[in-house]
């Protein structure tokens, strides 16, 4: 896809999903200009050209995690036509509302799901077959590489939106990277302008197979971090 046709599409999104916002609370953005800036451009960030992590052309499969209101799952479908892509949240108000979206842009590569992450992370369908798998403002680095690990292949990366102050949140996450054998992989930072200031994606990349047991069950990765 073209870089104007990209626009018009996100500035698509936009629109509808401004709408969608209106009838059920998705997001706190509810200005175009809020919303473009917050939801939007975040989310594309992670195709920044001086991004070096990853290589999002090359990318096959994606799953978001805690979709809610869809972001970074919506622009990114749209961005990487080639991929598809997976968006998870446990409210199936939020689900539905984006399946909406994603029906009135006629968006292809979009699969939703309303379920637990534990639950779906140790089904066949969708355990260790993702390359790329994305989470935005869910959980400390800790809970999130439990969440996300088991669903990515060996060599497959998480890519988490944080704030630029990680650094007690990766110290945390040692052992979760050690116990689940995956890597911190580096973060790339980025600049919204203004009054949002920069921001943050930390990348981890998956080593070896997750074993059997994780991620444990329903509630306990949040209750009882690794």
């Amino acid at each position: 896809m073209s870089d104007v046709s990209l626009d018009l599409r996100l500035k698509e999104l936009l629109e509808v999903f401004l709408f969608e916002n209106s009838r059920l609370n998705l997001s706190a953005f509810r200005t175009n200009e809020l919303c473009w800036t917050g939801n939007i451009l975040d989310s594309v960030s992670i195709l920044d050209p001086k991004q070096i992590f990853v290589d999002c052309s090359k990318v096959r499969s994606i799953v978001d995690l805690g979709t809610g209101g869809g972001f970074p799952l919506l622009p990114l479908a749209l961005a990487l036509p080639q991929a598809h892509c997976l968006g998870i949240d446990s409210t199936t108000k939020k689900i539905e509302a984006v399946g909406r979206i994603v029906t009135t842009m006629k968006i292809p590569n979009i699969e939703l799901k309303s379920d637990r992450i534990e639950v779906l992370a140790h089904q066949d369908r969708y355990r260790e077959k993702a390359d790329l798998v994305t989470a935005r403002a869910l959980a400390p680095l800790n809970v999130l590489l439990e969440y996300a690990v088991p669903l990515l292949k060996v060599g497959g990366l998480c890519a988490f939106w944080k704030s630029t102050k990680v650094a007690d949140e990766l110290a945390m996450s040692s052992n979760a990277q050690k116990v689940l054998s995956c890597r911190f992989f580096g973060t790339f930072e980025y600049d919204l302008g203004g009054a949002w200031g920069k921001r943050t994606i930390v990348f981890f990349r998956k080593d070896a197979a997750t074993p059997i047991d994780y991620p444990r069950k329903t509630g306990t990765p949040k209750s009882e971090p690794l």
